[in-house]
């Protein structure tokens, strides 16, 4: 690819000398543009340009690790300093080139009987995202290096490093960290997925996005497990996305139903979000692996086969364990008696916070599973959970 760069004729002053600044000014916004259309020309519709420097919220990533806030996420305790000032660790970086992409927040026309796509995150019912961009993410790198010349250095980055992304693209001016801590964008809503390059380039910076929330709390209001302490804080230790994707071990059952059907992930203070009616209309593209995926399958699914269904996409990194897990739970929401049969079979595993999620669903049911819940005594080693089937017979009417 040519990215070559051609700089505009530059006048002398009376004197002879080159004005230094505007040249400066002038060879900077050239090879800004020309990361604009290579990043463009890679399928990136839009782009964002901030300076690396300190983050004016590092205090609070602080106070947020130390409250304990990210639960057992611990690679976001790891280089806290260079969360909060990239430089510390990148001495090099100057300017970072953000990206927002969309995707699909809609259900296909059709879907199978008992599908649990709904109960899928909406960026998580396709490819996983990592491998979808990492191409396009690294060529744009090697054109950023390109049009930077042999001096300059790059980086490209999407969810796996330790950089405030959110923050760093409302720098850039692609939109505002909504009060639900989401990046929202005024022409088109959050239902966008982040990526950047920090680069030694030094670059004009965009004007950084302004905050339209106002007095809405709709987001706020709508949180079933009331994971936001305060507007524009997050405590990832009550979020359904977290718990059902990044918590390992049983989940707090004062939070089980609050998760309704939500089997992988949450979109609701999204869906509230009034700024998402000017989100652009996008075909999903759902494997049909998730398209007919339903809670029975899963119950009764050997892993190999449920690995197989979501392999490739962002349900693999939940595994089969706490996909299961998710799924009784949301069983024992929905009290769909016609699952009991398939309930009862997801005890028979030597995975012990299953079994946990199983009796508790099935103590939801009431008399209804008193059966099963007698019957799964017998697949149950753990005292702790046999104990938790006596108080659920017990508690039976």
């Amino acid at each position: 690819m040519d990215c070559a760069v051609t700089l505009a004729p530059v006048k002398m002053d009376a004197t002879g000398l080159i004005h230094t600044r505007r040249l400066r000014a002038l060879t900077e916004n050239t090879l800004k543009q020309a990361i604009v259309q290579a990043a463009k020309r890679l399928g990136f519709g839009h782009v964002g340009f901030c300076t690396a420097e300190e983050s004016p919220h590092a205090h609070y990533v602080d106070e947020w690790l130390a409250n304990g806030r990210h639960g057992t996420m611990d690679w976001l305790a790891k280089y806290p300093a260079t969360r909060k000032d990239i430089r510390s660790r990148y001495p090099w970086a100057r300017s970072f080139i953000t990206l927002s992409m969309d995707y699909a927040h809609d259900l296909p026309d059709r879907l199978p009987a008992k599908s649990m796509l709904p109960g899928i995150a909406r960026y998580a019912r396709g490819a996983d995202y990592h491998e979808t961009y990492k191409e396009r993410l690294k060529k744009l790198e090697d054109d950023v290096l390109r049009i930077g010349g042999p001096e300059s250095r790059a980086m490209w980055y999407q969810d796996t490093g330790a950089f405030l992304e959110r923050e760093i693209t409302a720098k850039s001016g692609l939109g505002w960290v909504g009060k639900n801590t989401m990046l929202i964008d005024p022409r088109r809503g959050s239902w966008t997925l982040l990526a950047l390059v920090v680069t030694s380039i030094e670059l004009p910076p965009d004007k950084p996005g302004a905050d339209h929330c106002g007095t809405c709390t709709r987001c706020l209001d709508a949180c079933p497990t009331d994971a936001f302490p305060a507007p524009y804080q997050l405590d990832a230790t009550r979020c359904i996305s977290y718990l059902t994707i990044e918590h390992d071990g049983p989940i707090d059952p004062a939070l089980r139903k609050g998760m309704g059907e939500l089997l992988f992930g949450c979109d609701i203070c999204n869906e509230v979000c009034p700024w998402n009616s000017k989100a652009p209309e996008i075909t999903p593209d759902v494997p049909k692996g998730l398209a007919d995926l339903t809670l029975s399958k899963i119950f009764t699914g050997k892993p190999e086969h449920l690995e197989k269904r979501i392999a490739g996409t962002p349900l693999q990194r939940a595994g089969v364990g706490r996909l299961k897990r998710n799924a009784a739970i949301v069983a024992g929401n929905l009290q769909d008696v016609s699952l009991l049969p398939s309930l009862e079979q997801a005890l028979m595993t030597d995975d012990e916070t299953v079994q946990d999620a199983v009796i508790w669903a099935l103590a939801q049911y009431g008399e209804t599973a008193r059966g099963a819940l007698a019957r799964a005594q017998k697949y149950v080693v753990s005292d702790v959970l046999r104990e938790k089937i006596i108080d659920a017979l017990t508690a039976s009417p």
